[in-house]
């Protein structure tokens, strides 16, 4: 290679060399750099892209027994006496309040707790609840009522209002990539967009997919004189397809990370999130991860015979717990952990009572959980009133719509218009994601100058036109600018003598990457600085 030509510099590249300047109190276009976060989103000098932000939902599947995962010590009476062959015992419960804990083989996420990592929203169901396995799943996925049979599902309805039209037109230069991956066998329910079309791929390790997808021949014209068959296989044929013009990008995005934080053996929730993480730091623009864990039926043999703390649930939920960790830590090692937020859900809860067989029969409403960086720490609700009972089970704090909606508006800045057609309803929202993550907050307040008012910009986060306001008492010389998270000049929207008066001008960001900018209003000698988020 000639040395006088220009090379492609990695993202991690390109971090390395320039993370020690970043983390000097410098001024860059008279901005200090310290007040940029967020991913970046230029394609400066030919980095490659950074992700968007990541959901990574772990599916429960059977029906987790919230009451022993999420402890009520507060009401640790009445909980021993209604299940007292199964209890965990009260002192080797890991504290989260005085109130609360959670399973004692919980160790790793009791870890992130204490971080401020971790979120705990209790009591979730949905209004006439359904027990069965197969009917419930179904309403988590679809996102929808439990009288409705809804054949959509509530993210890949979201995906579809960010990607019209998939998969005609896919990939290309604004999603390379698949829109999202669930690491399974098949695409469930919960991927599937308004046209019933699978937003997303099955994936269980990139070397076997790529192997497989890339020995798949193209399309024939071999197909049956049936019609209702030959538009069958057209359809499998362009799955195949689609699958096949994905497998290349996959095994890059593998290929170019490799996990730094070892992850549990014998553990199949590990083995899938150990792939999450290399995708994501491999640079994959997808959005959306599925990946799921079995066995939460646990009708018998819940807890062992001589000790409550050990048997099913409690393999099952050290599993969890410390696949979790070490996604977790592997993230935050490879530099993306403020990109990404994990979510567990299972399809109801058990019963309050225990039965014969040291098991838990199904039941309704168990807390969800939250990990990652970007996570509002704490729990969210209070301790279940097993007093107060619907036919031996927990009554509802938070329909499982209002936390997609929390999830869907606070992560990934979704219109509540949007929210309002991707749910079939409004509904409240409760805080999973800290201010400021993904959006600006709304209180923001207004910054006073000598003889000008520079008001919060809206609406913010911004999707298509930003409004920025601000107010002159006196004639001054203004410049109006964007600048990029690193500091690099975006747009000039003003740059004049102005009299005095109340300016207010539309910046359209559509041409823009998702991400962090810095709108910078100069006055003479004083310089006021808001942050505008872009969420597309």
């Amino acid at each position: 290679m000639n040395k006088n030509t220009p090379t492609r510099l990695s993202r991690r590249s390109f971090i390395a060399r320039t993370s020690g300047a970043v983390a000097l109190p410098m001024l860059f276009n008279g901005i200090p750099l310290q007040a940029f976060d967020g991913p970046v989103v230029n394609d400066l000098f030919n980095v490659e892209a950074e992700t968007d932000r990541v959901l990574v939902l772990v599916q429960l599947n059977g029906g987790n027994d919230g009451l022993n995962t999420v402890i009520p010590l507060s009401e640790y009476g009445t909980y021993q006496s209604l299940r007292s062959n199964i209890a965990i015992t009260e002192n080797k419960v890991l504290k989260l309040s005085n109130a609360t804990g959670i399973h004692p083989v919980m160790k790793g996420a009791h870890e992130l707790w204490s971080e401020q990592k971790m979120n705990v929203v209790q009591g979730v169901t949905y209004p006439n609840p359904n027990l069965s396995h197969f009917r419930s799943t179904d309403i988590w996925m679809s996102g929808s009522a439990s009288n409705v049979n809804e054949t959509t599902g509530w993210i890949g309805r979201y995906l579809n209002t960010e990607y019209p039209d998939y998969p005609t037109g896919y990939p290309n230069t604004k999603m390379p990539d698949p829109v999202a991956i669930q690491m399974a066998p098949v695409v469930g329910l919960a991927l599937t967009g308004y046209q019933h079309q699978s937003m997303g791929i099955a994936l269980q390790d990139p070397e076997t997919f790529y192997k497989l997808v890339s020995g798949t021949d193209a399309p024939g014209n071999d197909l049956p004189s049936t019609k209702l068959a030959a538009e069958n296989i057209k359809y499998v044929r362009e799955v195949q397809m689609k699958s096949l013009q994905f497998s290349a990008v996959i095994k890059s995005a593998a290929d170019k990370a490799q996990n730094k934080f070892t992850y549990p053996t014998s553990n199949r929730l590990a083995d899938q999130l150990k792939i999450v993480a290399r995708l994501v730091a491999g640079g994959l623009k997808t959005r959306v991860y599925v990946v799921q864990l079995g066995g939460f039926d646990t009708h018998a043999s819940q807890v062992g015979a001589d000790d409550t703390i050990t048997g099913t649930h409690a393999n099952l939920l050290q599993m969890v717990s410390e696949a979790i960790t070490a996604f977790q830590r592997d993230i935050e090692a490879l530099g993306i952990a403020d990109r990404v937020v994990t979510m567990t859900f299972s399809e109801f809860g058990r019963r309050v009572a225990s039965n014969q067989s040291l098991g838990t029969d199904h039941g309704t409403a168990a807390p969800m959980m939250f990990f990652g960086v970007p996570v509002q720490d704490g729990i969210i609700g209070t301790n279940p009133d097993m007093k107060n009972l619907d036919n031996g089970n927990l009554k509802m704090q938070y329909d499982f719509r209002q936390i997609y909606a929390s999830v869907l508006e606070q992560w990934f800045g979704a219109k509540k218009a949007a929210i309002k057609d991707i749910l079939f309803g409004s509904f409240s929202t409760v805080k999973v994601i800290k201010s400021g993550t993904t959006s600006v907050d709304s209180e923001e307040s207004v910054q006073q100058g000598s003889a000008w008012t520079f008001q919060p910009i809206s609406p913010n986060p911004v999707q298509s036109n930003a409004i920025i306001r601000y107010e002159l008492r006196a004639a001054h010389h203004v410049r109006l600018e964007i600048f990029d998270n690193l500091g690099f000049h975006v747009a000039t929207i003003v740059h004049e003598a102005q009299e005095s008066g109340l300016y207010e001008h539309v910046f359209e960001v559509a041409a823009l990457p998702s991400g962090t900018y810095m709108v910078q209003l100069t006055l003479n000698d004083e310089r006021a600085h808001q942050a505008m988020i872009v969420a597309k």
